[in-house]
């Protein structure tokens, strides 16, 4: 006979398994509905000027509002052709109740990125009031006015509550927004974007300093030096909390290619062949062709992965420590034969000798017992290990100061060292990803104000950071073009002047000129400094003025 207490046990058990088939078939109905609506912004909306003009001549104008961002539009045709919008229409898979679109999210919280809010508390003020922009990415005109539910804090804060959106980049898992950068990487390849790259790519990575207060922030000791006030130096062990940001950038292009996001007590070297597998999977096959390292990501066995199985060369700082370093310094004294020591240098300019280099290159160097596959590896103690030759870059001389023997730069490469010139130019490449992508990330594109203080929060805005950062620089208008020499900060400077209203008449907008818009009202200006009133007219079929 069968207890009370089994036969609750029992009616909980089926409770829970009907519950899960109901979850089940939600999810299944959701992901039938998403197949089926496909997002794309404006798709409530068509343009029409010529339209607009005629209903607004009759009265019949649902909205207005400033259209300061209606380069945006423009924009979105970008975005529509190198195919971005069937990329953000991410499953959502921690969505379990779903009243916004997870693509509309996410277009809304690039649209952020983009204007450059730094706090998720600024959205409500700077984004939300901007209903032209809102209006462009996707939104109705009853969302913009109602927002999408009655509860919590749609009342005062339309669409959405700002914490809305914190929560629904939050609820981006790992592999979605991965997903969302490789694939619009893969596009602009496939479109041709990187056809004028020159295959240089620089492989770094950057610390995302946060509190300790951060869910799964990692935690790491660092070593810093300071300045007393009687002006001595002290060294004090400090611990450092946040994340790190590991990326492969192509540095002609100020290109994001791969990306991960990783607790910062994490090595550089675990990332290197994660990331330039994904890299290759994203460009295809022989676009990247001199990998550009950071002493940081230094590993033998990893090198000669990169030139042997991906086919690619590299160029990389060597440690003080090692021994390849010292067998490469012991060459100085020593007079270039043209075979296998090579000798080169640059005059400086002006009095402090600016650019003034003096260095040699040394071929075949055995003293890097790593650098080889796993299986050599394994033999680095036998007697009949033959270590594998690399070649080596000694800088001497750099501007007006000369290293002292022993503290020479030294660079490990598979590159040609005929010419050790060439070879050091190309690494100073890498130099643009710390000031044209880390420094213009975190000072103009906000990369570390993260919405909400968890891991996934961080990992999600950094990767929709990266992914605007990227598509607006492929962005091949003449205004993508001024928009990546001047940079982000500059041209948003610009677009806050423009003089443009957004007008919306039942299905259909259009973008005027504030000049145009009195023309079209009958009120024209006795001087016009943007537009030529005989031109709007003749585009609208507008009568003359009294008196022309």
């Amino acid at each position: 006979m069968i207890s009370k207490a089994e036969k609750r046990r029992q009616h909980k058990a089926q409770r829970q398994v009907e519950q899960e088939k109901r979850r089940a078939g939600k999810r299944a109905r959701h992901d039938q509905k998403r197949k089926q609506k496909q997002y794309h912004p404006y798709r409530y909306l068509s343009r029409n000027q010529k339209e607009v003009a005629k209903r607004l001549l009759d009265g019949e104008v649902t909205m207005i509002s400033s259209a300061s961002w209606a380069f945006f539009e423009r924009f979105l045709v970008f975005l529509h052709q190198v195919g971005f919008f069937e990329v953000i229409g991410v499953e959502g898979k921690q969505f379990y109740r779903q009243m916004i679109e997870v693509s509309l999210l996410v277009m809304t919280y690039s649209a952020k990125v983009l204007l450059g809010i730094a706090s998720i508390n600024q959205v409500p003020g700077r984004l939300f009031r901007d209903t032209a922009l809102l209006l462009l990415i996707g939104y109705t005109t009853e969302q913009l006015a109602s927002g999408f539910c009655n509860r919590g804090y749609t009342d005062k804060q339309k669409p959405m509550h700002k914490n809305t959106l914190a929560d629904a980049v939050e609820k981006l898992n790992a592999e979605e927004v991965a997903y969302i950068l490789n694939e619009a990487v893969k596009r602009l390849a496939a479109r041709g974007v990187f056809r004028s790259s020159q295959g240089h790519f620089a492989l770094d990575s950057t610390d995302l300093e946060t509190t300790e207060h951060y869910r799964g922030a990692g935690k790491k000791k660092v070593t810093v030096r300071k300045r007393l006030p009687d002006g001595q130096y002290v060294e004090i062990e400090e611990y450092l909390y946040g994340f790190k940001l590991v990326v492969i950038y192509e540095v002609h292009l100020r290109l994001m290619v791969a990306a991960q996001v990783a607790p910062i007590n994490q090595h550089d070297t675990n990332f290197t062949r994660d990331l330039l597998q994904q890299a290759i999977d994203n460009l295809g096959a022989g676009v990247i062709r001199v990998l550009l390292m950071d002493m940081g990501f230094l590993d033998g066995e990893m090198l000669w992965r990169i030139k042997h199985t991906y086919h690619i060369d590299f160029v990389v700082p060597s440690k003080d420590n090692m021994r390849v370093t010292r067998e490469a310094r012991s060459f100085r004294e020593r007079k270039a034969d043209g075979e296998y020591l090579f000798r080169d240098e640059r005059p400086g300019d002006g009095p402090k000798q600016k650019g003034h280099l003096c260095l040699f290159g040394v071929k075949e160097v055995t003293a890097y017992d790593q650098y080889g596959d796993a299986e050599h590896q394994k033999r680095l103690n036998r007697k009949d290990f033959q270590p594998n030759p690399i070649n080596v870059i000694v800088v001497e001389a750099w501007d007006r100061h000369t290293y002292r023997p022993g503290e020479e730069k030294v660079f490990l490469t598979s590159l040609p060292i005929d010419t050790p010139l060439a070879v050091l130019d190309c690494y100073d490449l890498r130099s643009l990803i710390e000031n044209c992508a880390f420094r213009e990330l975190k000072q103009g594109w906000c990369l570390a104000k993260f919405p909400k203080r968890t891991q996934e929060a961080v990992r999600a805005h950094v990767f929709l950071t990266l992914v605007m950062f990227t598509l607006t620089n492929a962005y091949r208008t003449d205004i993508g073009q001024e928009l990546a020499q001047a940079g982000i900060r500059r041209q948003r400077l610009a677009w806050e002047e423009a003089n443009k209203v957004l007008v919306l008449a039942g299905d259909y907008y259009a973008i005027f000129d504030l000049e145009e818009l009195l023309i079209i009202l009958g009120c024209e200006p006795q001087i016009c400094w943007r537009v030529d009133p005989l031109d709007v007219r003749k585009r609208y079929g507008l009568p003359d003025p009294p008196g022309a």
